[in-house]
């Protein structure tokens, strides 16, 4: 489903920390008893819009009754019922989680896999029904500015929350790139790194797949396009679009130039490691939100990077002791 405002941008986002099929919100306002479809982002084509809870009916009607949290692990046949879905399609979901939101509303997260939430991601569900609750209001309100920093706040609850359950770099950076353009509506995001000493960076990981096709990490030169500049100015280049095409990587067969470019040097003690990117072929307005959002993002990441390489360390010097 393509996102298309603040409160379905931090469902996506929810989406991609709890691996789920489907993330739905439910508003719950005015003496109506009922909860009413307001938002939702799904890895399919058939979220009922139009859906409404009744108090009591299925597993979301149980939330509404009750105003309290329920986790399902395992689906049968009693708690079947969702009521999100299209009557024509049968769903076969297997997880649940579900969350009253403080204000009023309905969070609710499914999975097609058997026992898909953790202890530590049925905590987690909590900080996104607040961020929601939050974000909700100010789409009322017409605070696009607060809506906006809301999503990057819930982006970087995720990204801690990838930190948190760390399974390998490979697999971290394949589910934080695609955090960071959910959260900032660009269409490019890629990583890059600098061995130290070398006159050339290596990309280690993009979203979606240009650059990378065979999956391995591919070296370039430091004299070439515009992440080879930020490694050799060790500073953030911002354009939005009026400054003519960007080349990431210099002139590439088969890679297109940019319109909109963010580009932050990461740094690990104090040294430039690596470039956090952002790029759209369309321009996109670069908001100080956004700027500082992706600067922050470039923080966690470096911060990451020095623990993958003290943890390094350790292990090479235990190594040697054991040889010695």
């Amino acid at each position: 489903m393509k996102v298309r405002n603040p409160l379905e941008a931090i469902l996506a986002l929810a989406a991609r920390v709890f691996k789920a099929y489907s993330v739905v919100l439910f508003e719950v306002s005015g003496t109506d008893p009922n909860a009413h479809m307001l938002a939702a982002y799904s890895l399919g084509d058939h979220i009922d819009q139009h859906a409404v809870i009744t108090p009591g009916r299925g597993l979301v009607g149980w939330i509404l009754r009750h105003d309290s949290p329920i986790f399902i692990g395992t689906i049968d046949e009693n708690h079947a019922y969702l009521g999100y879905y299209e009557e024509s399609w049968e769903p076969d979901i297997c997880s649940f989680l579900g969350c009253p939101l403080p204000e009023g509303g309905i969070l609710c997260i499914d999975s097609r896999e058997r026992h898909a939430f953790t202890p530590e991601q049925q905590k987690l569900i909590a900080i996104f029904a607040d961020m929601l609750s939050q974000v909700k209001d100010f789409d009322q309100s017409g605070n696009t500015s607060a809506a906006e920093e809301s999503v990057f706040l819930a982006a970087l609850e995720a990204m801690t929350a990838l930190r948190r359950n760390y399974s390998g770099w490979k697999s971290y950076i394949g589910q934080m790139l695609p955090i960071l353009l959910e959260a900032s509506g660009f269409s490019y995001a890629v990583f890059a790194s600098r061995p130290e000493g070398s006159t050339n960076y290596i990309v280690e990981g993009e979203s979606p797949t240009l650059l990378l096709k065979n999956g391995a990490p591919e070296e370039l030169s430091l004299h070439n396009g515009i992440i080879g500049w930020v490694f050799r100015n060790e500073e953030s280049l911002y354009s939005e679009g009026a400054s003519g095409p960007m080349p990431l990587y210099g002139k590439r067969e088969g890679i297109a130039d940019f319109e909109a470019v963010l580009c932050v040097p990461v740094r690990m003690e104090k040294t430039v490691c690596g470039v956090l990117c952002l790029a759209d072929e369309n321009r996109h307005p670069i908001s100080e939100a956004l700027r500082t959002f992706v600067n922050l993002a470039a923080d966690d990441l470096g911060r990451l990077l020095e623990v993958l390489t003290l943890r390094y360390r350790l292990r090479m010097a235990e190594k040697k002791q054991k040889e010695a």
